[in-house]
């Protein structure tokens, strides 16, 4: 059906049984990506079938999935500490991700307090769009994750961050949702409420996410 997808190596046919059918690709990373996204999809052999979708929503997640066109990150928990003013994530790791894919920054944090604490720790050279508290409603509302994606010029994305609100906001405007692992006293129930949020996956941070990105470059 979908030319785009079949160059991405999937197929998206309509099931014998209505619905659709995808052939192609990892059936299992496919799965996870659209139940996170409120679809029902089931694996038999090497097809995943979805009984109900509206076609034009079920190619984008696909391709969110399989080739995102950017990589959008919580600041707080993500990069950096903003109250003890500590980086998180290496400066390394960012570039590493910049020079394959564009970077924004989505964050409750006001833009001016972000753009300095991006370029205290040295991430700022590395992030193409950065979107403060000032563009409202902010997450969970999925509306800076959009407002993003529309600065980019990219409609594709993974988003990593670290609380519900940024998995909500992710899959409000149909990006994927990673979760950083959480640690320390709480960690399990905050990980309950990640995963009831539709993380797709939590990983220990930029630098575990980056082996996952599929080899798209910019």
């Amino acid at each position: 059906m979908s030319d785009s997808l079949r160059a991405l190596g999937v197929e998206l046919l309509v099931g014998d049984g209505g619905g659709f059918e995808l052939k192609g690709g990892d059936s299992d990373w496919l799965r996870a990506v659209l139940v996170s996204f409120g679809y029902r999809a089931r694996i038999s052999g090497t097809t995943l079938h979805v009984p109900e979708a509206a076609v034009e929503r079920l190619e984008r997640a696909v391709r969110a999935a399989i080739a995102p066109e950017a990589i959008i990150f919580d600041l707080d928990g993500v990069l950096a500490d903003i109250g003890s003013r500590k980086a998180i994530a290496n400066v390394e790791d960012v570039q590493a991700v910049a020079a394959r894919f564009p970077i924004a920054v989505v964050t409750t944090c006001p833009r001016r307090l972000a753009e300095s604490a991006l370029d205290e720790h040295g991430f700022l050279p590395f992030i193409s769009v950065v979107v403060g508290s000032e563009e409202r409603p902010c997450k969970p509302d999925p509306h800076p994750v959009n407002f993003a994606l529309q600065q980019l010029g990219k409609e594709a994305a993974w988003m990593l961050g670290d609380n519900p609100s940024d998995v909500a906001a992710a899959k409000g405007a149909g990006v994927v949702p990673f979760a950083v692992l959480p640690r320390g006293f709480g960690a399990e129930s905050h990980m309950d409420r990640l995963r009831a949020a539709g993380a797709v996956r939590m990983v220990a941070g930029v630098e575990s996410l980056l082996p996952l990105l599929p080899p798209h470059a910019k």
